[in-house]
């Protein structure tokens, strides 16, 4: 009778180390770049807009981020700032058990110089002579 109720503790062990091994979350991996390098520093933030939770990760040296510990499932927006580009946004991600790995990197546009913007140059000294 020893044996039965060892054999049925030892199983037991290893059907509660199993139940709690499983994942109940999601991940997502990705990396930001202008089309030819890399955005560093951007903030990467995702929000799951049924619950309006965000959860917010800032890309590495070479563009890239992981979002961790996210609910299954969506809708979810992610959105891309930084001082460099222009905003990005995106809609309606869902995502997995697991790992979700975008399949392509994030293209983002750079911001670009406003040629019409005026520069002000002011020179100390100088100064103005009136007669």
């Amino acid at each position: 009778m020893s044996k039965i109720k060892y054999f049925f503790i030892v199983a037991l062990f290893f059907i509660i180390g199993n139940v709690s091994a499983q994942i109940t979350s999601s991940t997502l991996n990705g990396k930001v770049t202008d089309g030819e390098a890399p955005i560093v520093n951007a903030t990467v933030t995702i929000i799951h807009l049924p619950t309006n939770a965000s959860f917010e990760a800032i890309t590495d040296k070479k563009g890239r981020f992981s979002l961790d510990n996210l609910d299954v499932g969506g809708p979810y927006q992610l959105i891309i700032k930084s001082t460099e580009i222009e905003m990005y946004s995106r809609k309606g991600i869902q995502l997995v058990l697991g790992d979700n790995d975008m399949t392509r990197d994030i293209v983002v546009n750079k911001k670009e110089n406003n040629p019409n913007q005026e520069v002000s140059n002011t020179d100390k000294n100088t100064t103005e002579k009136s007669n």
